[in-house]
């Protein structure tokens, strides 16, 4: 049995509304039903998701605003007044400041930009900047991805004589800035049909009102920053990813393509590869010095420029990489030191943490421990610590901030994510209070992963047609994630680990006389969880293989779980090196006596003999290291072990007695004796020769079957002289301790070493187990 890492939390949909809007849109049941599951459920708004078209953009004028905007800077157009584009540092931000920055300087050489230094100004719009900008000459501010929370900023940019202009996406506070505008379809009576715009979609559509086109020729940026910064890709954002995606694998943009190229980009770039590799270069920037690096290189038109700065971005995540990956160990090592402590929620600071990158940490930290995590960056001279917090699904990490706001001068987020800033002599007392309202709010099962499983099937219903119809569903990203699909009842035909570093695992799975490949990478330790013949379930994402003009299915297996108990046939005189697999496996040892050196629990035959219930019942997982003494004890012992979950048989016939032989036959005893019957006492030594030549017997044999009928009294042996004994009482062989002792050895023998794995797992079945 191996029980999967995650809740697997399988997807409800009618059987009828799938038929209808799978006939509806003449497409595969499984298709259909996965719109229904990201809620596009008649048959014109499922028709809009498969095919995405520019048609389907919302007028930009909707956007509250938008109309005072657009006169705010065609006025400083014809003005020749300077116009400076306001930033934020992340992809979203960079994005957005680069789009507008090529829109006007197609129509106005009097702008430039400005994005705020993560370590010196923090986030988003502040007065020193402002008050540099006015003195610099500058007559129009437009930001983009920030200001709707600047009401001070705002009022100190009228009193300058500075116009701001301000567009956002992130959710308005109660009291907005006075503004020449502020668009944001987030913002209190706005009507805009679409409210998830990412800030380079609310600075795309301030672009189509200014210019009165779609700007098609930056939609490669609007693509990054709209899914770089994880907004649903539903609706409008779908357009403008679909859309995106196509303009950027046209590689019109220089400086993205010099990136793709670092980045390892080779093929089509998907979501995902803006998500995993161009992404984080582009943040890179922000997080360890300053955003403009990453501007230049979306901006630029110079070939060689481009390439020279998509490598610092590419050294830069190197670099933070490096140090993600240090911070991470030295929190981890903080949790493995103190495990009770961080039971509930993990909040760890220290001094020296770079802040630009503890929103990865903490997101690292809950793919390993899943729990809500806090990361705090310390400042010994301030004594203020700020951090990034990361949830789990059940765990509304606003509220429960708000429930620690003593503790909390300053913070913000949502339900997933939030930042804020308290004092470091307070982290100890504010890690308790939020611990104790996760008490409160989480159950046991809250803490164990969820997956989302999209459909059920089985080998047999995995079509090459649907996968194909699969692809109608991309770009995938938040609010349309890859589909997981859980395929049930196969059985394993193969197990391989693969790679240069053999560090991932590939099974075959197959049902009937139907086979499908299965990738889990850098899980290659699971080779040794699996028994080939195994019903297994596999959960994770459906693709198409190509290989050699060949296209088959195959998963990318993100979760597993075997339901039945496995059998691990070990069988084998190399016992060390199968119980050096099991040395850090919660495995009890069952045998004659624990092997030398070995630090595993261990009960012996004797004990099992004698009942050990209360022993075997604190384990799910044992292993026979030497076989039992009867097939009598093996059978009590089996109806004590009905809760295990795994077994491993780890002997060979190695570990029997060297005694040990094939047990002589009732017509060999018989003709051993009637050779014997009148003799006058003689030499056994001196008898061997000529008694095995006569019988075929070995001498092993030979002396074994004297044993015995010294046992039953039919003959006596006198330091190597036999008497045989007249007129015997009758008595079976069975009567005979030592006889009895090989006929059980041989049982066992026969039964748990030479029958076949098959056998095996019969006799298990026959137990009830």
């Amino acid at each position: 049995m191996i029980r999967s890492k995650t809740r697997w939390i399988p997807v409800e949909a009618d059987p009828q509304e799938i038929q209808r809007l799978a006939e509806g849109l003449s497409v595969h049941p499984t298709i259909a039903r996965l719109l229904i599951r990201r809620g596009q459920t008649d048959i014109e708004t499922a028709q809009k998701f498969l095919r995405p078209s520019m048609d389907y953009l919302h007028d930009p004028y909707q956007l509250d605003g938008m109309k005072e905007a657009v006169e705010r800077i065609r006025f400083a157009l014809t003005q020749q007044e300077k116009i400076l584009i306001y930033g934020d540092y992340d992809a979203d931000g960079v994005s957005s400041t680069s789009l507008l920055l090529n829109v006007f300087r197609t129509l106005t050489q009097q702008v430039d930009y400005y994005i705020p230094n993560r370590f010196r100004e923090g986030y988003g719009l502040n007065q020193e900047a402002l008050k540099e900008a006015k003195e610099r000459g500058y007559d129009l501010v437009v930001t983009v991805d920030t200001g709707i929370s600047a009401t001070k900023e705002a009022a100190f940019a009228r009193e300058i004589g500075l116009d701001l202009i301000i567009t956002d996406h992130h959710e308005p506070p109660p009291e907005l800035p006075e503004a020449v505008a502020v668009i944001n379809p987030k913002k209190p009576n706005c009507t805009y049909p679409f409210k998830s715009l990412a800030g380079v979609g609310v600075a795309f559509k301030l672009a189509t009102a200014l210019l009165d086109r779609i700007p098609t020729e930056w939609m490669d940026l609007v693509a990054i920053g709209t899914i770089a910064d994880l907004v649903p890709l539903v609706d409008e954002n779908r357009v403008l990813a679909t859309y995106g995606l196509e303009r950027l694998n046209e590689r019109t943009n220089k400086g993205l393509s010099a990136l793709m190229d670092v980045a390892g980009v080779d093929k089509q770039a998907t979501a995902g590869h803006v998500g995993f590799f161009l992404g984080p270069r582009i943040n890179a920037s922000g997080r360890l010095d300053s955003a403009g690096q990453a501007v230049e290189l979306l901006t630029t038109d110079d070939l060689s420029e481009a390439q020279h700065l998509a490598e610092k971005l590419q050294e830069m995540n190197q670099e933070r990489q490096q140090i993600v990956e240090e911070i991470t160990e030295q929190a981890m090592a903080m949790v493995e030191q103190d495990p009770e402590r961080y039971q509930h929620v993990i909040v760890v600071a220290k001094p020296g943490w770079n802040v630009g990158v503890i929103g990865i940490v903490a997101s690292r930290l809950v793919e390993k421990y899943y729990r809500p995590v806090i990361v705090l960056g310390c400042d010994e001279e301030t004594g203020i610590a700020k951090g990034s917090a990361r949830s789990i699904a059940g765990f509304d990490l606003y509220q429960s901030l708000t429930a620690c706001k003593e503790y909390l001068p300053q913070f913000g987020g949502h339900y997933m994510a939030a930042g804020m800033s308290l004092k470091m002599g307070d982290v100890p007392a504010f890690h308790t209070k939020l611990s104790g309202v996760a008490k409160e709010t989480l159950q046991e099962e809250d803490y164990i992963p969820l997956t989302h499983i999209d459909d059920e099937l089985t080998i047999d219903q995995v079509e090459l047609s649907m996968l194909e119809q699969l692809a109608l569903l991309e770009p995938y990203g938040m609010g349309n994630a890859t589909p997981s699909f859980l395929l049930k009842d196969a059985s394993i035909a193969k197990i391989q680990t693969i790679g240069a570093d053999k560090n991932h695992l590939k099974l075959t799975l197959q049902m009937d006389r139907i086979f499908m490949d299965a990738l889990a990478f850098r899980k290659a330790e699971l080779a040794e969880e699996l028994v080939p013949t195994s019903k297994i379930h596999v959960v994770g994402e459906l693709q198409i293989n190509e290989w050699n003009g060949r296209r088959t299915p195959q998963l990318i297996c993100k979760d597993l779980a075997v339901h039945e108990r496995q059998v691990f046939d070990w069988r084998s005189n190399h016992k060390g090196e199968h119980l050096n697999k099991l040395r850090d496996k919660p495995v009890l040892l069952i045998g004659h006596q624990l092997p030398a050196g070995s630090t595993s629990s261990f009960l012996s035959w004797e004990d099992c003999a004698g009942g050990a219930t209360e022993s075997l019942a604190e384990y799910t997982q044992i292993a026979w290291i030497d076989p039992p003494p009867s097939m009598r004890i093996w059978r009590n012992h089996l109806s004590q072990i009905q809760h295990i979950e795994r077994v491993y048989f780890i002997f060979g016939d190695r570990d029997f007695d060297q005694n040990l032989l094939a047990v002589p036959s009732r017509e060999q005893f018989k003709q051993l004796y009637n050779l014997l019957y009148g003799k006058k006492p003689f030499s056994l030594l001196k008898s061997y020769p000529s008694l095995t030549k006569i019988t075929g017997l070995s001498k092993r044999t030979l002396s074994f079957m004297i044993l015995v009928f010294g046992e039953l009294q039919f003959l006596q042996n006198d330091n190597g002289i036999i008497h045989i004994v007249e007129n015997p009482s009758k008595r079976p062989l069975t009567d005979s301790l030592t006889y009895r002792q090989q006929l059980e050895k041989e049982e066992v023998l026969q039964t748990l070493v030479y029958s076949s794995y098959k056998e095996i797992c019969q006799m298990f079945s026959m137990d009830g187990l």
